[in-house]
């Protein structure tokens, strides 16, 4: 989980592949193999510490069940081609506002109190905390889902 990618899809697009992991991962390795860096694609490579920083995060859905955040980031998964160990996830419209609202409510300095990292560090660390919030702010505002593979 060296890279992760976030790409955003709307409901209709999800609906047309018919649950099929096949067909999914036919179309994640297309999108990957564009190099696409546009707007609905958010890439966060090298992401160790901030995974560290995500699985310190408990959410709540529902009042009942309990995510940690690095989980609900990676979403519902789906094993799709096992010859290339591809795993992908997808962050539903509930777990994309769970996702959103949890990193909206917690300042650089939460994040600094959580990462243990230095300073150059814990700037890349908020980097990639800041643009996965815009990027589920989008998606989330579109009722768009997330789809996330990992290389």
């Amino acid at each position: 989980m060296e890279t992760t990618h976030y790409i955003r899809i709307s409901p209709e697009v999800w609906v047309s592949f018919g649950q099929d992991p096949e067909m999914i991962m036919d179309w994640l390795l297309h999108v990957h193999a564009q190099g696409r860096d546009t707007y609905d694609t958010l890439t966060l490579p090298n992401i160790s510490h901030f995974q560290k920083v995500l699985g310190q995060i408990e959410v709540y859905i529902d009042g009942d069940d309990t995510y940690n955040l690095e989980m609900a980031a990676i979403g519902e998964e789906l094993i799709v081609n096992e010859e290339q160990a591809v795993v992908v996830g997808i962050l539903t419209p509930q777990l994309l506002h769970i996702v959103k609202d949890a990193l909206g409510a917690f300042t650089k300095e939460d994040v600094a109190d959580m990462a243990f990292v230095d300073h150059d560090a814990l700037d890349d660390v908020w980097l990639k905390w800041t643009s996965l919030q815009h990027f589920c702010e989008a998606a989330a505002e579109r009722d768009e889902l997330v789809l996330i593979y990992y290389e």
